[in-house]
């Protein structure tokens, strides 16, 4: 369970509102690949496009036509792994690059995976490319979590899976063999249904926070797949909404012939007693026709409803995706004028540092900016929005802060010039911890945890732990250099004064 003292400094998204970014704006700011190391040298053969789309084709037929493992040419294979017993968790197709395999290229790679999908699945050729991609980001970013594969998947898709091949490698060298691509299904698939990938699955969070991480934070794959996946709500709806209106006629229909099989059964009340067993007999299995019908359109019923609250769920992530889209795209905009700004700053006026902050919830988090002190524009913004001190602190060449990370927090520093993260402390660091810088060389004392207590720690110029009080301290503890002695408040609240050098109580 997280720490409450931490608790507040978590990042929550609740209160924001939509915003709109004109969609020029948006196709101006670009895309960049994700990172995956290709093939550069020369090649023997070269295959064309069409063949390469081809090879995907041919798994996908193979899957098409009930085939659960299937090799072509010895070099690549497929695994259809779903396990009907059970809906819990997610089934899987799994693209294997055999160790005889040649593909060398991402875009290969995708294109293998792109012709699979519409062969098996029935998706047009931009669909299945856009999923492609994401396929590939996907089990590149959880490449090897074995824990991720585990929480998420059925084991029939586990037994294909190790720590060691599970995902796909960003190397092309570690592709034959060694990686293992994983295709999530969701709960309604087949031939022409565009949700057969599951669109949730693939953009997960932390596939959304790698590519938010790139220059250009990913903005035109995330907006086509959000496209996409308004596509794919708006088809589940109307195939509920239908499959909810012919349950409704068969449940008019049970209730009709109900009626009937009653007045059957009073009209035979009234027959001799030697056809009376016969014509009860009929009546009896009628209405056992009619329970087992009305069970199977109530647990469909009840199918649908869970399908109901899958949907909403995407509403409520594209809803949540368009708005995070519109902030990205609006901070690169951003970004692009103060880099024009930059270029017409006055070198010789010493730049203004400031801490930007922003509540979120119960929690405040801030950016370093710099000013022209001259005009008064924000000519450049840190990256980092995470910052958790109210004061930033001269340390060399550079400013040093406290900045969230995770559940816990981290002294870093960041270059005077650029606003560009310089170095993070390994060390964990109290969250709201006094920081002191102090000494020749200078020296940084920050509250750090231990085994469970808090102490004053010590860190050099590369922010490493190299030493920390032996007297546990309060959290909150100020910190005050007097001589060469440093006054803190202990753990029990006395206030007491350590050397600056071992930090052992000074005599």
């Amino acid at each position: 369970m997280r720490r409450a003292l931490l608790m507040a400094f978590i990042l929550v998204a609740a209160g924001l509102s939509a915003v709109d970014v004109d969609e020029e704006e948006l196709e101006a700011l670009g895309t960049r690949d994700f990172d995956f190391i290709n093939y550069e040298g020369p090649y023997e053969t070269i295959n064309t496009i069409e063949q390469i789309v081809g090879i995907g084709r041919s798994l996908g037929t193979a899957v098409r036509d009930g085939r659960t493992d299937f090799v072509i040419d010895g070099r690549y294979r497929v695994i259809r792994a779903i396990d009907p017993t059970t809906n819990r968790l997610r089934d899987a197709d799994i693209i294997v690059p055999l160790p005889t395999s040649r593909v060398d290229h991402i875009n290969n790679l995708r294109r293998i995976i792109s012709g699979y999908l519409q062969a098996a699945y029935d998706y047009r050729s931009a669909d299945a490319d856009l999923l492609a991609r994401w396929v590939t980001i996907y089990n590149a970013v959880v490449r090897g979590d074995i824990e991720f594969f585990t929480d998420r998947y059925k084991q029939v898709v586990l037994s294909h899976l190790t720590r060691e091949n599970a995902g796909l490698a960003r190397r092309y060298d570690e592709w034959p063999g060694r990686s293992r691509i994983v295709i999530p299904l969701s709960s309604v698939t087949g031939p022409g249904v565009i949700g057969t990938v599951d669109p949730a699955e693939i953009a997960a969070d932390r596939v959304i926070e790698e590519l938010r991480s790139l220059p250009d934070r990913g903005i035109d794959d995330r907006q086509e797949m959000v496209e996409l996946t308004e596509r794919v709500i708006d088809e589940r709806e109307e195939r509920i909404a239908a499959e909810q209106a012919e349950i409704a006629a068969v449940e008019r229909r049970l209730d009709e012939e109900t009626e009937r099989v009653a007045e059957e059964r009073e009209r035979i009340a009234d027959l001799p007693d030697d056809e009376r067993p016969a014509a009860e007999a009929v009546i009896a299995e009628r209405e056992a026709e009619i329970a087992a019908e009305r069970e199977e359109a109530e647990r469909r019923r009840a199918e649908l409803a869970d399908e109901q609250r899958e949907v909403a769920e995407l509403v409520d992530r594209v809803r949540a995706e368009r708005e995070l889209i519109a902030r990205d795209a609006r901070a690169l905009l951003d970004e692009r004028a103060i880099a024009d700004e930059v270029r017409g700053l006055d070198a010789a006026l010493a730049p203004i540092y400031f801490l930007q902050v922003r509540e979120v919830g119960p929690a405040v988090f801030g950016r370093l900016v710099q000013i022209n002190p001259a005009t008064g524009v924000i000519v450049n913004r840190s990256a980092e929005d995470a910052i958790v001190s109210r004061e930033y602190q001269f340390f060399g060449e550079h400013l040093l802060v406290v900045t969230a990370d995770g559940d816990n927090a981290r002294l870093a520093t960041f270059s005077v010039a650029s606003l560009a993260e310089h170095r993070r402390s390994a060390a964990e660091v109290f969250i709201a911890t006094s920081v002191g810088v102090f000494g020749t060389p200078q020296r940084v004392y920050a509250v750090v945890r231990d085994g469970g207590q808090w102490y004053l720690g010590r860190f050099n110029d590369e922010l490493a732990l190299v030493d920390r009080s032996i007297i546990a301290v309060n959290p909150y503890t100020t910190i005050a250099f007097g001589g060469n002695r440093i006054w803190v408040q202990t753990s029990d609240d006395r206030i007491i004064a350590l050397a600056t050098d071992t930090l052992r109580i000074a005599p």
